[in-house]
């Protein structure tokens, strides 16, 4: 079969609005399924966040490397733009939307393997579309579980929200910005492999591990960090085909605590101070409104969550494995009562009816729909980096904002992350609104791009930029676009990768 665009036959354009738009029919590489269904093309044209852009003219799902290499080959000989996916169910950021006409899906959804699991290195090889909402049964048989980000939502790819540099709850075991990845395998935008870290010997996956070879780093071939440079890219160097995870071993005692205060700042210190002894095998810090998202099922609950939590909460969640489970419980207690007590932060195993112990198990069960959209039906969210003590400044910048904006009526929530070992933080807030009052969802749009724009100006890093943050994250900056051109021109020389998706010029 020949590769490329053919112009579709005048019967066959009745095959919904999207192709009556693009009015072509695809000869797709052999061997890789070909959706053209109408209904499913503009499933991908919008997004929580992304209203309206282009229709892709088809959905191409490859079920192996193999087929991503001829893919995104065929695509470079064509001149056809490829925007990668590996999540399902409801996205958001609209960085798997299309941003120009001529483009088709790269759906990895189907790749949901588990390749390879050793409990002795703590280590899972999955593929790209193996999703929260089925991972940790995938890994359970192996004795391991996987660390994740907060309260994931089920369709949710594992390798994107790393790839996304989502922060993992886990901060006991964040080190560095591509943790928990060991080595990977990327197929780049120029038709290449390019096996990264501990993968970047000799051999296919399968003769490696026959060997006794484990992927377990994540920097390499030599002092090249391709990792790094497609984190964050949002698909637009190229994807990720599968990647060596680091996970956490079951363990055979768990139990949770809220720490809670009327001020931000020591709750930060008592954060601080655990992770310098390494105390708890997940940690974040919420306000009311965010742990009354997480807890409540309804707005009822919610409302009256709001006004029974107290202002501020360190969640801990404490954990023990198979050797002397009891003593390692009791002392991580009791150094967590003591640290309470030096910062004056009031421990407590429940607040309003709600266990610690019980919120951590919920942790564990990823849900079809963002617990952030439980309660009004849609949200928008505002998240940086910045150091932990200077987290506490940025909370008035955002409030102020939403009521000069006459919108102080909505809740606003906070949720703060210790990253690298408390080195630093994901600052993120998040504004429940109800999308069919169409007042608030129009002033909110407005005032959270000015809410932002405070924040940088205040010393917010964007390592994330999606929509109009790409600006805010660059405009102090000029040469970065410069380098980014650059890198663009060596790993995606012909553009196709989800193009016009960042400013690369």
């Amino acid at each position: 079969m020949g590769i490329g665009f053919e112009p579709a036959a005048p019967e066959e354009r009745n095959v919904g609005i999207a192709f009556t738009e693009n009015a072509s029919r695809l000869h797709a590489p052999a061997g890789i399924a070909c959706s053209i269904d109408g209904a499913e093309l503009r499933s991908f044209a919008s997004d929580g966040d992304t209203p309206q852009g282009h229709v892709p003219r088809a959905v191409l799902k490859p079920r192996s490397t193999d087929e991503i290499l001829s893919l995104i080959r065929w695509a470079n000989d064509s001149g056809t733009g490829v925007v990668p996916v590996s999540s399902t169910g409801r996205r958001r950021r609209g960085d798997t939307v299309p941003a120009r006409d001529n483009v088709v899906i790269a759906d990895l959804s189907g790749m949901n393997r588990l390749l390879h699991a050793d409990a002795r290195d703590k280590i899972a090889i999955l593929e790209a579309g193996v999703d929260f909402g089925t991972v940790d049964d995938l890994l359970q048989p192996h004795g391991l579980r996987a660390l994740r980000p907060l309260s994931p939502r089920a369709g949710k790819s594992v390798l994107a929200s790393f790839l996304e540099r989502e922060p993992p709850i886990n901060a006991n075991d964040h080190w560095d910005v591509a943790d928990p990845f060991g080595g990977t395998l990327l197929v780049l935008g120029n038709g290449h492999c390019a096996p990264t870290g501990g993968a970047a010997i000799e051999g296919t996956l399968a003769e490696q591990l026959a060997r006794g070879h484990r992927q377990m780093m994540p920097i390499g071939p030599t002092n090249l960090d391709l990792l790094r440079v497609l984190q964050g890219a949002q698909g637009s160097l190229g994807l990720m085909a599968w990647a060596a995870l680091y996970c956490e071993r079951i363990p055979t005692m768990e139990r949770g605590w809220f720490a809670s205060a009327d001020a931000l700042e020591p709750v930060i210190d008592l954060a601080r101070e655990l992770l310098h002894h390494r105390i708890g095998n997940a940690l974040f810090i919420v306000d009311r409104v965010q742990l009354a998202l997480l807890l409540a099922r309804d707005a009822a609950a919610f409302n009256a969550l709001c006004g029974a939590l107290p202002a501020w909460t360190l969640f801990v969640g404490l954990s023990a494995g198979r050797q002397a489970p009891e003593e390692k419980m009791a002392w991580q207690q009791a150094d967590l009562r003591a640290g309470g007590e030096r910062h004056g932060v009031g421990l407590a195993e429940s607040l309003a009816g709600h266990t610690a112990t019980a919120l951590g198990q919920r942790l564990r069960v990823a849900e079809p729909v963002s617990f952030r959209d439980r309660v009004s039906g849609a949200h928008r969210e505002l998240f940086f980096l910045q150091q932990l003590d200077r987290a506490a400044g940025f909370v008035p910048l955002v409030r102020d904002g939403l009521t000069k904006a006459g919108l102080g009526h909505l809740p606003l929530g906070v949720y703060i992350q210790p990253m690298a070992q408390g080195v630093y933080g994901h600052i993120e807030f998040t504004l429940p609104y109800d999308p069919d009052k169409a007042d608030d969802a129009q002033r909110s749009a407005a005032a959270w791009q000015a809410a932002a724009e405070r924040c940088a100006d205040a010393g917010a890093f964007f390592s994330r930029p999606y929509g109009a943050w790409s600006d805010l994250a660059y405009r102090h900056d000029d040469g970065i676009r410069s380098m980014m051109a650059l890198t663009k021109s060596i790993l995606d020389p012909a553009g196709v990768m989800n193009p016009n998706r960042l400013p690369y010029s």
